[in-house]
Parts: structure tokens; sequence; C-alpha cells
């Protein structure tokens, strides 16, 4: 009798360090900016997020089943993420930050079409895909739509990917100057 309990008391945690916990894990990391702290995106890159953003380290699923609760990477557990993501002061915008490693334009093209699949559908009509030389030197590829924007940043060969989106649904335009500055921050 008490071996089924301990049992099913190891099951239920297992279950919860694989559902729920990494996001636990990731609320209790996080910390509000001061504007001038720069944060770690994975290894190698850093934002300095405006003053009283939220940032937590990003959780990213691993499995999503229809019938049970989403399975989230343990990354965070070990401090190993790939990213940052990022909370406005009025927690109505959310931007996601990760790494990908190296790349090049195909390969930012790609991200961004499956970055918009999961955000606007699958099927849903795509807006157009935009590249930008920015003052720096840095190559961005970017397509916006109503309540998010989408950009691949080519940093130093790598790809970095930042994925804005508002919360309530409502127009992005407020948050673009807040956004730019974030993207121009990133080294």
């Amino acid at each position: 009798m008490i071996r089924t309990i301990v049992v099913v008391l190891f099951l239920i945690g297992l279950g919860y360090a694989a559902t729920l916990g990494p996001v636990a894990a990731a609320r209790a990391k996080a910390e509000v900016s001061d504007g001038t702290q720069p944060v770690a995106v994975g290894a190698d890159f850093t934002v300095v997020p405006a003053q009283g953003w939220l940032s937590e380290p990003l959780v990213h699923d691993v499995l999503k089943l229809p019938i049970l609760p989403d399975l989230h990477s343990w990354a965070v557990y070990f401090g190993n993420q790939t990213g940052m993501l990022l909370r406005s002061p009025d927690r109505l915008l959310t931007v996601e930050i990760d790494t990908h490693g190296a790349g090049a334009a195909p390969e930012a093209e790609v991200l961004l079409r499956d970055r918009a699949a999961e955000i606007l559908g699958a099927g849903t009509d795509q807006p157009a895909v935009r590249t930008e030389a920015l003052v720096s030197g840095t190559t961005i590829w970017h397509m916006d739509a109503a309540s998010s924007l989408l950009a691949v940043i080519e940093c130093d060969g790598d790809l970095v990917s930042v994925a804005a989106e508002r919360t309530d649904g409502e127009p992005i335009d407020v948050y673009r100057p807040a956004i730019g500055q974030l993207i121009a921050t990133i080294e």
C-alpha cells in the first residue's frame, strides 16, 4: 500500500516537472529590467530591455497533445534555455527572442514562415517578408500582421528570431518604437 502511494506521488511529481514545472521555474527566474543591464539570450547574445520590462527564460513546448497538458522543455531547470520572453510594463505585449544558430537568407525566411504559421494559424495568408540592412550593418528580415511583428536578425552569422505579439489582439503600432529599441540592443 505504501509502495503504491510512493509510486503515485512520484508519477504526479514527474508529471508536474514535465508539464507545469518549467513554466513555474521560468516565472520564478523572472526579473524586472532597470533599463541598463543586459539580459542573456541563449549562450551568445544579450538584449537590453527598457526600464520596467519583465524578462524570463523562454520555455519551449516539446509535445502538444489535445487531451493532455503540453510537455515543456526542461532546459530552464538547468539554465540551458535558448531564448528570453519579455513583457512590456503594461503586460500587453510579449516579445520572444530566441537563438537558432548559423544561417542566412533562406533559413531566415523559413524561420519567419514557420513562426507566422504558429502565430497566425496554418493556412492563413502570410504578410510579405521584407529585408533591411540596419545602420549597424546587421541584416533583418521581418513581416508584420495587425497584432504581431516577426523578425529574424543575422548577428555575427547566427540567426536570432524576435516574435512580438499583443496579448489583447489590438494593433501593435503603438509598440513599434519599443520593439525597434529592443532589436537595436541585441548583440
